[in-house]
């Protein structure tokens, strides 16, 4: 068998090096078309409606109330979700932007989690669910949005975190956006 050449040396290296930068890529584009080796997600329900609060004496209020039911099933082993919320200024489970016509804010948000075999695990000051393999996790969103008249909103999750080990420091991400329906303030 013929020794490799310098050259063709240094053409493998380089091959072998594009192809790892591929796979890497690859990895991040199916994580952004919802594609995960660790856990699979399926919006179940998503219910939005408008609410006009009137106040005696003072402008009525314009607020949305969103509801998302999703399924979180764990498909390789155990997997650690937060049960918490937040827009990217601390990390959380369910990363979160409001979208819309107009400026709104986040009034209240809580995630609940049910399911057959599915427990809840503190590590410090954070609440994890703990999904075991081959178990589907229900995941209960409400949030409630206060906006603008005549504007239109929506929640979008633009990433899920988690773990596959409390000890990990950093987290696993789902990266397909989840989005709750639009709701008209009218």
């Amino acid at each position: 068998m013929e020794k490799l050449s310098a050259e063709h040396k240094k053409l493998v290296k380089t091959l072998n090096a594009q192809i790892k930068n591929l796979q890497e890529q690859l990895v991040e584009v199916n994580k952004l078309e919802g594609k995960d080796a660790y856990i699979a997600v399926k919006v179940h329900k998503n219910q939005a409606r408008f609410k006009r609060i009137t106040k005696k004496d003072t402008k009525d209020k314009a607020v949305g109330n969103f509801y998302m039911e999703i399924l979180i099933t764990s498909k390789t082993q155990d997997v650690f979700i937060p049960l918490s919320i937040a827009s990217g200024k601390r990390t959380a489970g369910f990363m979160y932007q409001i979208e819309g016509t107009g400026e709104g804010t986040l009034d209240t948000a809580n995630v609940e989690v049910k399911g057959k075999g599915v427990s809840q695990v503190t590590l410090g000051t954070l609440l994890y669910a703990k999904i075991p393999k081959d178990v589907t996790a229900s995941f209960e969103v409400r949030a409630t949005i206060n906006g603008n008249f005549g504007k239109t909103y929506k929640l979008v999750f633009a990433r899920l975190n988690y773990k596959l080990q409390l000890t990990d420091v950093r987290y696993q991400q789902y990266l397909k956006e989840i989005h709750t329906d639009s709701v008209h303030f009218s």
